[in-house]
């Protein structure tokens, strides 16, 4: 199984090969856009969109409901209207609910040239006859979530079309208030150009006033106010997060998996491995890893894995209806949720 990073590397090279097929006019008949990063899946799906849209779009055909082998071989095999190609567009039909036969799959080991198919999925198998299928004949993007350095070159071009500049510190700290998530960082670096009006320089203040923190971010300082045991600041963020509508069912989720991540991280250091180290074999960005190890580092591997343990054994007794969620979760925050059990 491939990790993140080489799907990230795969990626990249896929994407300037991309690039250059469609500079010179050239298709493969098939290719495969897969991922969670649902900005690039609606990037690349709409550079093919733009690519056949000439005479109203003629040549573009939108897979819908019907997934009939026959049907859909037909349209395959209709020429394209005054031009080399026509695109058919798969969006989600390969593993969702109602999907195509195995019979159109093997077919499109041999589908006309004239036919650019491209498949669009959130989750793919790559021991499949299709993904094999699509590897052999077209060319295949995993559209996965990012690395850091990716996601500042993103930001910077955004703020940079808005004619604003940004430094490194600020940078991070923006990337801190969007995570990962392309659209959101989109969304809020436009946001933030159009807080600073003419100013041209973003400062730590102009992100501090009009980017919001993350969920995940409050949860992070939740469970270092656990470290310290300081309830009145724990239960503050805990108040942040009920105002901003997250449930305990979330809550207690985003703790759940805080608490694994910086388990992770402990664990890594108590192997002795460096930052960078730990940031390869978790494929995290370095920033997330100092991030988490200097947290880390005020609990011990045990202290970590009794909370862990204890997150897993709530979690069962929510599912059991032994225990409310709301209950659950102010018992853990609270420190009580030994008594509890015992």
């Amino acid at each position: 199984m491939a990790t993140k990073q080489e799907e990230r590397e795969e990626f990249s090279k896929a994407q300037k090969i991309l690039t250059e097929e469609m500079k010179r006019g050239e298709f493969r008949p098939l290719y495969l856009f897969y991922g969670e990063e649902a900005y690039l899946l609606s990037y690349y799906k709409n550079i093919f969109v733009r690519a056949f849209s000439e005479n109203e779009g003629i040549n573009i055909h939108r897979v819908g409901e019907d997934l009939e082998t026959k049907n859909l071989k037909d349209l395959a095999e209709t020429l394209p209207f005054f031009s080399p190609y026509r695109l058919m567009l798969f969006d989600g039909k390969v593993f969702g609910k109602k999907k195509l036969g195995e019979d159109f799959i093997q077919y499109l080991k041999t589908s006309p040239e004239s036919t650019v198919m491209v498949f669009l999925e959130e989750k793919m198998d790559k021991r499949s006859s299709f993904y094999k299928i699509v590897k052999e004949r077209g060319l295949i993007l995993p559209c996965v979530e990012q690395d850091s350095v990716f996601l500042q070159k993103f930001a910077l071009g955004i703020l940079k079309k808005e004619g604003k500049e940004i430094a490194r510190p600020e940078m991070q700290e923006l990337l801190q208030r969007t995570g990962s998530n392309m659209f959101r960082i989109q969304t809020e670096c436009q946001k933030l150009a159009a807080f600073l009006g003419e100013e041209t320089v973003v400062t730590l203040e102009s992100i501090d006033t009009c980017l919001k923190k993350l969920p995940e971010d409050r949860i992070f300082d939740l469970i270092e106010a656990m470290g310290r045991g300081n309830r009145e600041e724990l239960f503050h963020y805990y108040g942040d997060l009920l105002q901003l509508e997250e449930s305990p069912t979330k809550i207690r989720s985003l703790i759940k998996n805080n608490v694994e991540k910086l388990l992770l991280v402990r664990e890594k250091l108590t192997e002795g491995l460096s930052e960078r180290d730990i940031a390869r074999a978790l494929s995290m960005e370095p920033w997330r890893v100092k991030k988490y190890t200097l947290e880390a580092r005020t609990y011990t591997l045990q202290a970590l894995r009794d909370l862990f343990h204890a997150l897993l054994r709530l979690e069962e007794e929510i599912r059991k209806g032994k225990i409310k969620e709301q209950l659950a979760l102010e018992l853990l925050l609270l420190g009580e949720e030994k008594s509890y059990f015992n």
